[in-house]
């Protein structure tokens, strides 16, 4: 007997929570049908009552996010109205040099690429090379847009003041910078670097030319420094933070691309977004784009997984969200056929070999294994390493309940 109502308890409670995720499920598409609009509508309302408007970022590696990004700057809108566009990617003393290559007058297709080559040989980063290849992807979109329009794209790199012709050897490189992945340096020029990018933005974003009175920008930059965020026991805020309240919280506004949960990937999986039902929601909806302010709204009330900041929601780290394509239909793709040039491999290695002795230690892998991670072209789901089915599967199953 006891049995039975233990399954009978069961079944009930299953019953009771399947209803509660419809519900929930059923909020959140009821707030995008009476909030949203289409993602380069959105970007462009923000533009009305803010200056600085940042979007953050999926995996740097995603090639169709910069889909978006591109069909937002070819919008006649943008270079009539705000003109600018800001880059994480690129270290700021290369900003000259970047503009001249996606302003200049070339011939043909293959004169640019072989400028735009030279110019990433140079390297925009601090890496050996910068191997993504949605940066040619956004470099070339921007080139084209300026090329077939009077009114020319600004590009600021905001990143901190890097070149490889000053590092000789392993320690010198060490001294600069100490740890990549942990987002700061120790250097005196790069010691907290989400404040250096703000800082590298707000010099050149005071010495742009205002257009119609106003001076406005899009920053682009990866969703951890995007954020309006203080890491809790580091006293560190993030570039969202700095320009926030440098700013003030209207005229900067944080915009972020659906993703999942990047921070908690533990090497096989990376978590969706509120257990799935940001995903659920958006299939409902047959993952048509959308954008809108989330503050107030069963996305702005979603716990922000990320306890390095305390215990925040989604509204307070961002003020709208862009939906724009599920996250199984996702591409990472890097490597740049071409890039390594015969003239350029002994300067490849150089640079890699000191990268990689400085930073990772032991033995450097050889050339031939190397080259293809960067001069090859490997795409893979942005769901890597699972399965887009698995993810759909994942979804359906939320779904069903």
């Amino acid at each position: 007997m006891k049995k039975i109502i233990s399954i009978l308890v069961l079944l009930f409670t299953s019953i009771l929570f399947g209803r509660a995720q419809t519900s929930v499920i059923g909020e959140y598409v009821s707030s995008v049908k009476t909030k949203s609009q289409t993602p380069i509508d959105y970007i462009f309302d923000q533009f009305k009552s803010a200056d600085i408007v940042v979007i953050g970022e999926r995996d740097h590696r995603d090639t169709t996010q910069y889909e978006l990004i591109l069909d937002i700057l070819k919008d006649p809108r943008f270079a009539k109205e705000i003109g600018y566009v800001y880059t994480e990617v690129g270290c700021e003393n290369r900003t000259s040099e970047v503009n001249n290559l996606i302003k200049g007058r070339f011939q043909t297709q293959e004169e640019f690429t072989t400028q735009l080559y030279s110019y990433l040989r140079e390297a925009e980063v601090f890496y050996p090379l910068w191997e993504k290849y949605n940066r040619v992807q956004f470099l070339r979109g921007l080139y084209e847009i300026n090329r077939d329009s009077r009114r020319k794209i600004t590009l600021g790199l905001t990143d901190c003041a890097f070149s490889w012709s000053d590092i000789s050897d392993a320690k010198e490189y060490k001294d600069w910078v100490c740890n990549v992945f942990k987002d700061f340096y120790y250097s005196a020029a790069c010691e907290y670097r989400d404040s250096t990018m703000a800082a590298n933005f707000s010099k050149m974003y005071a010495q742009q030319k205002p257009k119609r009175g106003k001076r406005k920008a899009l920053i682009i930059t990866n969703q951890p420094h995007a954020i309006n965020a203080t890491m809790a026991k580091r006293d560190y805020n993030r570039q969202g933070k700095w320009l926030k309240e440098q700013y003030g919280e209207e005229k900067g506004k944080i915009v972020i691309l659906n993703w999942a949960e990047y921070r908690l990937f533990d090497g096989k999986r990376m978590p969706l977004i509120a257990g799935g039902l940001w995903d659920a929601a958006f299939e409902k909806m047959d993952c048509k784009p959308f954008a809108m302010d989330i503050k107030g709204t069963p996305f702005g009330s979603t716990p922000y997984l990320d306890r390095a900041y305390g215990n925040l929601k989604w509204e307070d780290v961002a003020d709208g969200i862009i939906y724009y394509k599920p996250f199984y239909e996702t591409v990472l793709t890097v490597g740049i056929p071409g890039i390594v040039s015969v003239d350029f491999e002994k300067e490849f290695m150089r640079r890699f070999t000191i990268y990689y002795e400085a930073l990772l230690g032991g033995s450097v892998p050889k050339f031939e294994d190397m080259k293809p991670l960067y001069d090859g072209f490997i795409s893979v789901s942005g769901t890597y390493p699972q399965s887009p089915e698995s993810v759909k599967e994942e979804i359906r199953a939320i779904l069903s309940k």
